[in-house]
């Protein structure tokens, strides 16, 4: 008894030392960060977007599971339905693109984290179609190659940065996305997060800038506390600065749960 004690006030000391969490992390920001669910650990996340884009809107639900292998490796598996309903069209709505990739936090020392997250989409969703029932030429397949960096600050602030590379497959447009972001522990189970995310071409040319706000936090903490899972929910708001590809602002809403099994001592 007196070991299990022991063994629980070490871990207990451990999760002080570390500080309370504040990455800046997809859901609900465009923003990934280093982290992984921690061995045989699984993160299963139900997520709601919804989109204006000038007079046309669209919305999807998207399935992200990612599941832990060791303490630096994860996998992921994610899949979108998608609806949409453009000026001019009829409300469209499918099965989106599968994507899937391999997280590898290479970088793990200190306060500094940096991972790489290749992933592979397939052309798999559903065809959209145009003003005249045309359908249109879908995304494709693409290989998408993002690094991840985050530090923590004064044990309460995390800064991140993103640059990521998608090479399309099938010739269709090639992108560059890059991101900052800040995050602020708020307790011990919350945090805010705000960022900019910039979409661009191949030749660094804008296609869509975002500014966005979330939040990331767990009701009821004293209900999970001694369990083996948790359900923390999301929220954030992001809305376009500059000109975009498409001549019109665009204004994101996104909101979900996650459902997440604590990775094994």
């Amino acid at each position: 008894m007196m070991g299990s004690i022991a063994s629980y006030e070490q871990a207990a000391a451990a999760v002080e030392d570390e500080g309370p969490e504040s990455p800046v992390s997809s859901p609900p920001m465009s923003l990934d960060d280093p982290g992984t669910p921690g061995p045989h650990g699984l993160e299963v996340n139900f997520v709601g977007t919804l989109t204006r884009l000038g007079p046309g809107h669209s919305s999807e639900g998207l399935l992200d599971a990612n599941y832990g292998i060791g303490d630096r490796l994860q996998l992921k598996y994610e899949r979108p339905y998608v609806t949409e309903h453009a000026s001019g069209t009829e409300f469209q709505r499918g099965i989106g693109a599968t994507e899937i990739g391999v997280k590898w936090r290479f970088v793990d020392r200190h306060e500094l984290e940096i991972a790489f997250y290749p992933q592979y989409q397939f052309d798999d969703g559903f065809t959209l179609k145009d003003e005249e029932g045309i359908p249109e030429a879908s995304e494709g397949r693409s290989v998408y190659l993002p690094l991840l960096i985050s530090e923590n600050m004064a044990r309460v602030y995390t800064l991140a940065a993103n640059y990521g590379y998608r090479r399309n497959l099938d010739g269709r447009g090639n992108d560059n996305n890059i991101g900052l972001g800040i995050g602020r522990a708020m307790g011990w189970q919350g945090r805010v997060m705000a960022e900019v995310f910039s979409e661009r071409d191949e030749s660094f040319h804008n296609r869509q800038t975002d500014a966005r706000v979330g939040v990331f936090f767990l009701p009821f903490p004293k209900s999970f506390e001694h369990s083996s899972f948790e359900t923390p929910v999301f929220a954030s708001l992001g809305h376009s600065i500059g000109k975009t590809e498409s001549g019109e602002k665009s204004t994101t809403f996104c909101f979900g749960l996650s459902w997440i099994r604590k990775p094994r001592a």
